[in-house]
């Protein structure tokens, strides 16, 4: 590799980490300014059920980094990659799924008493799984959730 590449490299690796820690607290700072961070569930005393996915959790890691967790379960945990905020005030969070290896866009909405409620969900291919806040599956609506913590 000739001499001037590795100072340019070495710049670039170090650029790519700084970009990557902001859009980090970016991403943070959307989620935790629209208000999702914390814990949500349909029923806050209810036990959670692995795999059901009743509890969800939006939780800021150590370092950082903003994630996804189902049921409390520890081995259904993602990185939110992305968020936004579109002008109706939906939050837009892509959410890398590891075992499914692929990134999911879940778009959230906030009710008048301050519940949320998913109104879609989509893949990189634009298959749905909600939409219209509403399952595909079996067209009923998505739960409204409420915050427990």
């Amino acid at each position: 590799m000739p001499s001037i590449s590795r100072p340019l490299l070495a710049i670039l690796l170090y650029a790519s980490a700084f970009v990557s820690a902001a859009a980090a607290d970016e991403t943070v700072d959307i989620a935790r300014g629209w208000g999702l961070i914390g814990t949500w569930a349909a029923d806050c005393s209810a036990p959670p059920v692995k795999g059901r996915g009743a509890i969800i959790s939006y939780e800021v890691t150590p370092d950082g980094n903003l994630i996804y967790r189902r049921d409390h379960d520890p081995s259904d945990v993602n990185a939110v990659a992305n968020a936004r905020i579109e002008p109706d005030q939906t939050l837009v969070l892509s959410i890398v799924l590891p075992k499914a290896r692929q990134t999911r866009e879940n778009g959230i909405t906030r009710t008048a008493d301050g519940s949320i409620r998913s109104l879609f969900n989509r893949g990189e291919d634009d298959s749905y799984t909600i939409r219209d806040g509403r399952f595909v599956a079996n067209g009923k609506p998505t739960p409204v959730l409420r915050k427990c913590d």
